[in-house]
């Protein structure tokens, strides 16, 4: 029997979100319908924008659709089942101090000389996703180094996901998103469990599906990692 994780973060009142002019989430009721008999309940999600929680995207959030593509142009038989390869990364899943720089080299150790094949979905994890709701969730995100970028993209993934949100390094930036976008790779992210996931196993699979919205490069989406 297949084990299935699921690697969505939730969304509700209170969950990390990016700072302004992005709305922060808030769930309403939806006012007494005039024009049923009966109560019925329904709600607004207030301030869902197309980056809240776990999304996928597409370069057309650094270049625009013009020179890109949104994600609805994106056949969702594409996004069933993609080959997954995890790395997991120890000693980053604690918030202290200054954040904390993801390298090339650890990430060549933590991968144990494994075959990553081309087309993949490439998960990189340190336990990060345990920190959802803090209020460090994103200041203290760990990051991703230049080198370390550039021998991600180097593995040709399709499909590129981490449980950390935060891949830059605002305070001095290392100049990765270039580098990422050019390579026309999807983001998921950020996702959680990554730390139950069998890194070792040989078989895990990634199914995302995206909210199937139109004119835009990313949306909410749930995404399962299943294993064997």
């Amino acid at each position: 029997m297949k084990k299935v994780t699921d690697i969505t973060g939730e969304i509700r009142d209170g969950m990390w979100n990016y700072e302004f002019p992005f709305p922060e989430y808030h769930i309403k009721p939806l006012p007494e319908v005039p024009w049923v008999t009966t109560k019925v309940y329904c709600e607004i999600f207030d301030g869902l924008h197309s980056q809240t929680g776990t999304y996928l995207e597409t370069p057309a959030h650094f270049y625009g659709p013009e020179k890109s593509y949104n994600l609805i142009d994106v056949p969702v038989e594409k996004l069933f089942d993609v080959p997954c390869v995890l790395i997991m990364i120890d000693g980053l899943d604690s918030i202290s101090g200054s954040r904390k720089a993801i390298t090339a080299e650890m990430l060549e150790k933590a991968s144990k000389g494994r075959n990553i094949p081309e087309g993949c979905a490439l998960a990189v994890g340190c336990g990060w996703g345990k920190f959802w709701f803090d209020k460090d969730y994103l200041d203290a995100s760990p990051y991703l180094t230049l080198d370390a970028m550039e021998w991600l993209v180097s593995k040709k993934p399709f499909i590129l996901t981490t449980d950390f949100p935060r891949w830059e390094n605002l305070q001095s930036p290392g100049g990765i998103f270039p580098v990422f976008y050019a390579a026309d790779i999807l983001m998921l992210a950020p996702v959680v469990n990554l730390e139950n996931v069998d890194s070792s196993c040989e078989n895990l699979k990634l199914t995302v599906l995206p909210i199937k919205a139109s004119g835009t490069s990313c949306t909410p989406c749930r995404a399962v990692i299943t294993e064997g």
